[in-house]
C-alpha cells in the first residue's frame, strides 16, 4: 500500500523581516534566486496529534548564492522518524513553504528519495501568539518540491504549536 501523504506534523519555514517585500522562491543552485541571500529559519518543538506528540526540528538557510540548504526532522511518539534535505523555500509575509527529498527514515511506509513538503506560520513571542504548522507530506514525485515553492498552497491541515517555537529572520 501506498501512501501520498504522512499525517505527521514538522514545521519549517522561510522568511523574511521585510514584510512589504514580495513573495520568494529560492531553488536550489540558482543564482537568479528572488531572495535576497542571508535568511536563516530556525525551530522546534511539539504539536499534538491523535497518537500523540509529534516532535520537530529544522533549520533551512539562503547562501549568498541564493542557494538554499538545510533539513528537518519529524519524530513520532512511536519513535518512526524520517529527515528531509531542504530543496527550496518560499515566503510571504509570516508564512513560509519548505519541501525538500527525503534522506533517511525508519518508517516503512515511507520513501528515501521521495519528495516531502510543508509550510507553517510564524505568529511571534509571547501570549496568544502560538505558531502553526501544517501536517508534512511524504511520498511526493520528483518536481513537486519546486511546484509546492512556488504554488505556496495553504490546503494541508494545520496544527498549533504548543511547546515549541520557530524563528524567521
Amino acid at each position: 500500500m501506498r501512501l501520498s501523504h504522512v499525517v505527521l506534523s514538522v514545521v519549517a519555514i522561510a522568511g523574511c523581516a521585510d514584510a512589504t517585500s514580495p513573495v520568494r522562491l529560492v531553488e536550489p543552485r540558482s543564482s537568479s534566486s528572488l531572495n535576497a541571500p542571508g535568511h536563516l529559519i530556525i525551530g522546534s518543538g511539539h504539536v499534538e496529534q491523535a497518537a500523540g506528540l509529534r516532535e520537530f526540528t529544522f533549520h533551512a538557510i539562503e547562501q549568498p548564492d541564493g542557494s538554499v540548504s538545510g533539513s528537518y526532522k519529524i519524530v513520532l511518539a512511536n519513535g518512526l522518524f524520517f529527515e528531509t534535505d531542504v530543496t527550496c523555500m518560499a515566503t510571504d509575509e509570516n508564512t513560509g513553504w519548505i519541501a525538500g527529498t527525503i534522506r533517511a527514515t525508519n518508517a516503512a511506509a515511507v520513501v528515501v528519495g521521495s519528495i516531502s513538503t510543508v509550510f507553517a506560520i510564524d505568529n511571534g513571542d509571547g501570549v496568544g501568539s502560538a505558531d502553526v504548522v501544517s501536517i508534512a507530506t511524504f511520498n511526493g514525485a520528483a518536481g513537486g518540491d519546486l511546484a509546492f515553492c512556488t504554488n505556496r498552497p495553504l490546503v494541508l491541515p494545520q496544527l498549533t504549536v504548543t511547546d515549541g517555537n520557530v524563528q524567521v529572520r
